[in-house]
C-alpha cells in the first residue's frame, strides 16, 4: 500500500497544532488532577457541614412537633374521656400534624382516642397498649420518646410515633405517616444541600432529598458507614452506588435514634469537577483554534523558502537556471539545504561537462540509444558525427533508420539480439551515401527507470581492404613456407641424430667415469691387501722354517726347551697370520659390499653409519698413500634408512674424492670430515666438509652442472658432482647443496628422507 504524501506546509501545521493542543491538554489535565484532591477535600468538608445542618434542622422540626404534643397533653383533663377525645379529634385528620392520637392511662389502657375516622375510635377505648414500644419507652424515665418505623394502629402501613408522659402518669401518643419524614427531610434541606438519606434502625432508608427515590429501595444492613455512625466511630469515607463512587458522611439523628447520611459524587463525577470540564474544554478548543491559525500562518511562511528552493532545483534540472544564485531564507537548515543543492548542482554540471568532454574525446564513434523507445538516439559523440557525416542536433531523438545510417532489415537483425554485451560487423551509410564497414560493440545499461544501449563503432573499412591484401600475400607466403618447411625438416632430423650421438657420448663418459672410479677402488684395495697377505705369508713361512728346524732336531734328540720354542713360534706365527688374514677378509668384504651396492639398484634397509664406514674403509687404501685424512662423526646406529645404499655410497665416494682431487690439490695436508644426524623434521643430514682451498664464487652456482670442471685437460671429466646431484635428488629423494668460503674449504650438505621414493631409480645403472 502506497503511503500518502503530505505537503511540508501540512506537516508543519499539523506539528504545531499537535504541539499546542497537546501542551494545553497536558496543562489542563494536570491542573484538574492537581485541583481534584482539593475539590474533594472541600466537598467532603462541605458535605459534613451540610449533613450536620440537615440533622440539626430535622431535630428542630421534630422538637417543634414534640412541643405541640406536650402542649396538647397539658390541656387534656385526663378525667373526662369524652372531652379529651373531642379535643384530640380536632388535631388529627387532613392538614393536621398527626394522623392518630392516643391517651393511655398510667396502666396502659386507652382512655381517649382520635382517628381520622371517628366511628372507629370507640372500638379502641379500653384496650391495653402497655406493650407499645413508645409507652414502655416513656415509662422507663424519659418524658418524651420518638419511635422509628412501626405499624400504625390504622393498619400495617408504617408510621412514626411520638409519646409524652404527663405528670399524672398518663401517656399521650401521636402517630404521623411515613410521608411526614419525607416532608421534614425536604424542609430541613435546601437546594444547595447534597443528597441526604434518613436511615432507620433496621438499615432502611425512610426519607431522602431526592423525592423518595431510594426510600424502601436500598437495604443498608451491614454497611460499614452505617455501623460506624451507630457505634460512634470514624466512618469510612466512600462507597459505590450504581457503578459510581461517592463520598459519604453519617450523623446520628438524636431524637429518632436513626442516622442521617449525606453523600456527594467523587472524582470526575463531582459537580465542581463537571463545572470545570466545560471551561477546560473551552480552553483546549480555543488553544487549538488559535494554534490552527498560527500553525497555518507559520507553516506557510516556513514553506515559502523551501518552495523557492524546489522551484530553483526544477529550473536547474531543466537547464534554464544558469547564472542565477540559489534562494536563501530565514531558516538556517533550509539555507544549508540550498547551499548543498547548489554545490551538488555545480558538481553535477561539472561532472556532466567532464563526461561530455570524455565522451567526445573517445576516438571511436559512440552512441547511446534508448532501448525502450525504439532505439532512439540519446547522445552521439563527435567521432560518430565525423565518421558518418551527420550533425548531433539532427540525430538526437531519431532512430538509425530514420537518420539513414542503416536499413530496416539491418535493424531487424540487431533487435532480437539478447545479452548484456553484443558484437557484430555491419555496413553503415554516411550522409553522402558512401558505405562504411563498422565493427560495432553494444553494452546494455539497465537503470531503475531506463534501459539504454551504448554502441561503440570502429571503422574497419580500411582494415578489411588490408585483410584482403594480406590474404593474397598469405597465400604466396604459404607456398614459400611449404618450400622451406622441407628444408627445416631435414635440418631437424640431422639435429636429432646429432643430439642422440651427444647423449650416447655423455652416457659413455659417465660409464668411463664409473669404471675409472671402480678401477681406482680395485687398485687401492689390491695395494691394501698386499700388506696383510704379505705379513700372513711371512708368518706362515716362519712357522714352516721352525717346523723344518724342529724336524732336524728330532733326528738328534728333542729337548723340552726345543719343544717349547717350537710351540711359541707356531703360536706367534699363527696369531700374526690370523690377524693379517682377518684384515684382508674385512677389506674384501667391504669392497664386495661396495661393489654390490654400486653395481646394482637394490633397495634395502640399512644404517647410514654402515654405508659411511664401508666407503671410508674402501677409500682408506687410496688415502694411505697421501698426506690426507678422513674423519667420521657418524653414529653407528639410530639413523636407519629404507633407500638405495649404492647411490648413497657412490655420492659419498664422489664427494670425498672431489675433496682430495680439487680441494687439496697442491697441498701437503688436508682433512675430510663426515658428520651426520637427524633433523627436527625427521629427515637425516650428512655433511662432507674439507679444509681445502674452497670453491670460487663464480663456479659455485654451476658446480652441479655436467662437464663443469676446473681440471680440464688434467683428467677431470666434470661429471662426478653431476652424477652425485642426480643420485641424491632423483634416486634418494633428498637435496644436495654446497657452502664454501674461498681459502677455508667447502661443505657439501645432504638432506635425506628416511624412506626413498618408490619410483624405479633410473639414474642408477649397474656397471658391466
Amino acid at each position: 500500500m502506497k503511503q500518502r504524501a503530505w505537503r511540508l506546509r501540512s506537516h508543519l501545521a499539523a506539528l504545531l497544532l499537535a504541539t499546542m493542543g497537546l501542551s494545553f491538554t497536558v496543562i489542563v489535565v494536570s491542573g484538574l488532577l492537581w485541583r481534584l484532591p482539593q475539590l474533594e477535600l472541600d466537598s467532603r468538608r462541605l458535605l459534613r457541614q451540610q449533613t450536620h445542618d440537615v440533622a440539626a434542622r430535622m431535630d428542630l422540626l421534630l422538637a417543634a412537633r414534640q412541643a405541640r404534643l406536650i402542649l396538647l397533653a397539658a390541656v387534656l383533663r385526663g378525667d373526662d374521656a369524652a372531652a379529651d377525645g373531642a379535643l384530640l379529634q380536632t388535631h388529627v385528620g387532613a392538614g393536621q400534624e398527626f394522623q392518630a392520637l392516643y391517651l393511655l392511662s398510667p396502666a396502659g389502657q386507652v382512655r381517649a382516642l382520635a382517628l381520622p375516622a371517628a366511628g372507629l375510635a370507640a372500638e379502641w377505648v379500653g384496650r391495653d397498649l402497655s406493650d407499645n414500644p413508645l409507652y414502655r419507652g416513656v415509662r422507663t424515665g424519659r418524658d418524651a420518646a420518638w419511635s422509628g418505623s412501626q405499624p400504625s394502629l390504622l393498619g400495617s402501613t408504617p408510621a412514626v410515633g411520638l409519646a409524652y408522659r404527663r405528670n399524672d402518669g398518663a401517656v399521650l401518643i401521636g402517630e404521623a405517616s411515613a410521608a411526614f419524614l419525607q416532608e421534614v427531610m425536604q424542609t430541613a434541606a435546601d437546594d444547595r444541600t447534597s443528597d441526604v438519606w434518613l436511615v432507620d434502625g433496621t438499615a432502611n432508608i425512610r426519607a431522602d432529598t431526592e423525592q423518595g427515590r431510594y426510600v424502601g429501595q436500598l437495604q443498608l444492613d451491614g454497611w460499614p458507614l452505617l455501623q460506624a455512625a451507630l457505634a460512634g466511630t470514624e466512618p469510612p469515607g466512600g462507597f459505590s452506588l450504581e457503578q459510581r463512587s461517592y463520598w459519604a458522611v453519617a450523623v446520628p439523628a438524636t431524637r429518632l435514634g436513626w442516622v442521617v447520611v449525606g453523600r456527594t459524587p467523587a472524582g470526575w463525577a463531582h459537580p465542581a469537577v463537571r463545572e470545570l470540564l466545560p471551561y477546560a474544554a473551552v480552553v483546549v478548543a480555543g488553544s487549538v483554534a488559535i494554534g490552527l491559525w498560527i500553525a497555518s500562518v507559520w507553516a506557510r511562511r516556513m514553506s515559502r523558502s523551501l518552495q523557492d528552493i524546489l522551484a530553483r532545483a526544477a529550473r536547474t534540472t531543466a537547464g534554464a537556471a544558469a547564472g542565477h544564485s540559489w534562494p536563501r531564507g530565514s531558516v538556517r537548515e533550509f539555507n544549508a539545504v540550498s547551499s548543498d543543492l547548489e554545490g551538488m548542482a555545480a558538481a553535477l554540471q561539472a561532472r556532466q561537462q567532464k563526461f561530455q568532454a570524455i565522451f567526445n574525446a573517445v576516438p571511436v564513434a559512440a552512441a547511446v540509444v534508448d532501448a525502450d523507445n525504439g532505439g532512439r538516439a540519446l547522445d552521439v559523440n563527435e567521432a560518430w558525427c565525423r565518421v558518418l557525416g551527420h550533425r548531433r542536433e539532427d540525430v538526437l531523438g531519431r532512430t538509425a533508420v530514420e537518420v539513414g545510417v542503416f536499413s530496416a532489415e539491418q535493424l531487424a537483425r540487431i533487435a532480437p539480439m539478447q545479452g548484456d554485451s553484443m558484437a557484430l560487423e555491419i555496413p553503415m551509410w554516411r550522409r553522402d551515401g558512401q558505405p562504411v564497414q563498422m565493427l560495432s560493440f553494444g553494452q546494455r545499461v539497465r537503470l531503475p527507470n531506463a534501459h539504454w544501449v551504448v554502441w561503440t563503432n570502429v571503422d574497419v573499412t580500411a582494415l578489411r581492404c588490408v585483410e584482403r591484401e594480406l590474404q593474397a600475400l598469405n597465400q604466396e607466403l604459404e607456398q614459400r613456407v611449404a618450400q622451406r618447411t622441407q628444408a627445416l625438416s631435414d635440418a631437424n632430423a640431422q639435429l636429432a641424430r646429432t643430439a642422440e650421438q651427444l647423449r650416447l657420448a655423455q652416457d659413455e663418459l659417465v660409464h668411463s667415469e664409473k669404471m675409472a672410479a671402480l678401477g681406482a677402488l680395485v687398485a687401492g684395495v689390491a695395494h691394501e691387501l698386499n700388506t696383510p697377505l704379505g705379513n700372513g705369508v711371512m708368518a706362515v713361512s716362519a712357522v714352516a722354517d721352525e717346523a723344518r728346524r724342529f724336524r732336524a732336531l728330532a733326528q738328534s734328540g728333542i729337548r723340552r726347551a726345543d719343544l717349547r720354542q717350537l710351540t711359541d713360534s707356531v703360536e706367534q706365527g699363527i696369531d700374526i697370520a690370523q690377524r693379517n688374514l682377518r684384515r684382508a677378509a674385512d677389506l674384501v668384504q667391504s669392497f664386495k659390499q661396495v661393489a654390490v651396492d654400486q653395481t646394482s639398484a637394490r633397495r634395502r634397509r640399512f644404517e647410514l653409519g654402515e654405508v659411511v664406514h664401508e666407503m671410508v674403509v674402501s677409500l682408506q687404501p687410496s688415502f694411505s698413500r697421501t698426506p690426507y685424512r678422513i674423519e667420521t662423526e657418524v653414529p653407528a646406529t639410530g639413523l636407519l634408512l629404507d633407500s638405495y645404499p649404492g647411490a648413497l655410497g657412490q655420492t659419498i665416494g664422489n664427494l670425498i674424492q672431489n675433496a682430495a682431487l680439487h680441494g687439496f690439490d697442491g697441498r701437503d695436508h688436508g682433512t675430510v670430515r663426515l658428520s651426520a644426524g637427524r633433523a627436527d623434521d625427521g629427515q637425516f643430514w650428512l655433511h662432507v666438509a674439507d679444509d681445502g682451498k674452497g670453491i670460487a664464487p663464480e663456479h659455485i652456482d654451476r658446480i652441479f652442472e655436467p662437464f663443469m670442471t676446473t681440471r680440464m685437460g688434467r683428467g677431470g671429466s666434470g661429471l662426478g658432482l653431476h652424477i652425485s646431484y642426480n643420485a641424491v635428488v632423483n634416486v634418494l629423494g633428498g637435496a644436495l647443496t654446497v657452502h664454501s668460503v674461498p681459502g677455508q674449504g667447502a661443505c657439501f650438505m645432504l638432506r635425506l628422507p628416511s624412506e626413498a621414493p618408490q619410483s624405479a631409480p633410473a639414474a642408477l645403472e649397474p656397471l658391466p
